[in-house]
């Protein structure tokens, strides 16, 4: 974790921002010219033209919903979609453009009304309206309603690929990871070709701290469907700060604009890599599609301090812990700011409290320990200090800032143990600042 001020942590993302399956029945192939999605921003205008004017055959409206609810035009994918439902009632393009209906309706997050409408399969296709709702109560993480109905549904089309996934992904939000994998591989098994397993199993393999194999599996995810966002902004949250995480969630937001978990993770990493206006610009673009996403807000104030401006990151900070009050990386942002400018003696209890909220996380004491000791205020930096490297004794940023601690305590031998622990240990530290503290001694 960067210690630079300003709080950098993995994107909380809403789950719900990119847990709405994306694939099609397996009853219906459609080509990939159909399905084409320009991957320019600017094509959105042309997909919301052709919405205006959609064609009268189904199986090209079931095309131009597709994509459009890939662009992210959910609203525009429901209402072409439905122009089609008088005229399929029955037949896998019937079934095809009511499950795309829901997805769109998920898409944009508007669960109950999805799952009334997987009421319309019922009559058509009992096995993908068991899907329907499996899909439909995952998107609200009930793992334990969504299993029973993947099984049903798997019990009246044995292999559907698509009951498979919605299986598997039922297991992991159970806590099953090993079942959940499971039915993943079974459904690439199943279909090679179709890119929603790597996609879930990418997602679980990251849940579970298996960060590379994410990768691969996310990766292959991209590979197979190029013009889907999902695994594009996943591949981003799993990557480490860098070039290519920017990459893969550039490319998610040329394909949906207003994907806000892309533009949020964007931010996360920009600010790693020490661009506080870009990042500052990805968290305004991310609230802007969900004023109500506080990690998102919290994220911005975090760009905001970043920036250096102090008093607009304790705005958006308090106006975030207005909202969820034990929003332990809000309160960071608090603490920080207050320290940033030079109200020491209210960001002490700042920080205790973001310890208290954060207790995996070392930097409430990293930066508690690095701002009392900017503020002279040796004793309390020398306390924050050993709790941090007593509590997180692999942690490379809590030995540097006890080194630094040490050192301005004249106990030199103290802090060059500390600064050779810190070189050694884990998380970002500046190797070569670290070494010119060393040779200062």
């Amino acid at each position: 974790m960067a210690e630079s001020g300003a709080v950098t942590h993995r994107t909380f993302s809403s789950s719900k921002s990119r847990l709405c399956a994306a694939a099609l029945t397996g009853s219906i192939v459609l080509t990939a010219s159909m399905l084409a999605l320009p991957a320019a921003a600017e094509s959105i205008e042309e997909l919301r033209a052709a919405a205006k004017k959609p064609p009268k055959e189904p199986d090209k409206v079931l095309a131009l919903g597709h994509s459009l609810r890939r662009a992210g035009l959910f609203a525009d994918a429901v209402r072409v979609l439905k122009t089609s439902y008088q005229g399929s009632k029955e037949g896998a393009l019937a079934v095809a453009l009511r499950l795309e209906t829901v997805r769109s309706y998920l898409g944009a997050g508007q669960q109950k009304v999805a799952q009334k409408e997987c009421d319309s399969l019922k009559p058509i296709n009992k096995g993908k309206f068991e899907l329907c709702i499996a899909e439909a109560q995952l998107f609200w993480r009930r793992g334990s309603v969504a299993l029973p109905a993947a099984e049903r549904a798997l019990s009246a089309l044995p292999g559907d690929y698509d009951s498979v996934v919605a299986k598997g992904r039922a297991l992991g939000q159970l806590g099953q990871p090993k079942e959940a994998e499971a039915a993943f591989r079974d459904a690439m098994s199943k279909d090679a070709a179709r890119y929603e397993a790597q996609h879930y199993f990418g997602e679980l393999l990251l849940a579970g701290g298996r960060s590379n194999e994410a990768v691969t599996a996310l990766k292959r995810a991209t590979q197979l469907a190029p013009d889907e966002p999902e695994p594009f902004e996943l591949l981003g949250e799993a990557l480490p700060p860098g070039a290519d995480a920017e990459k893969a969630l550039a490319r998610a937001i040329a394909i949906r604009p207003d994907f806000g978990a892309a533009h949020a993770r964007l931010g996360h990493v920009l600010l790693a890599r020490g661009d506080a206006a870009r990042a500052e610009a990805s968290f305004r673009r991310a609230v802007a599609t969900n004023p109500k996403n506080t990690d998102w807000r919290a994220g911005l104030a975090g760009a905001l301090l970043a920036k250096g401006d102090a008093s607009g990151a304790l705005k958006e900070a308090r106006e975030v812990l207005k909202i969820v009050k034990n929003h332990g990386h809000a309160k960071l942002v608090e603490a920080d700011a207050l320290a940033q400018s030079g109200e020491i003696d209210e960001a002490l209890p700042a920080y205790e409290a973001a310890w208290g909220l954060l207790r995996t996380d070392p930097t409430p004491l990293v930066h508690a320990a690095q701002a009392c000791l900017k503020a002279k205020r040796s004793t309390t930096a020398q306390a924050f200090a050993e709790r941090a490297k007593t509590t997180f004794p692999k942690w490379g940023p809590a030995w540097e800032v006890f080194g630094d601690v040490a050192a301005d305590a004249k106990a030199k031998q103290v802090a060059r143990d500390a600064y050779k622990k810190a070189l050694a240990a884990e998380g970002h530290v500046d190797k070569e600042a670290v070494r010119r503290k060393l040779s200062a001694l």
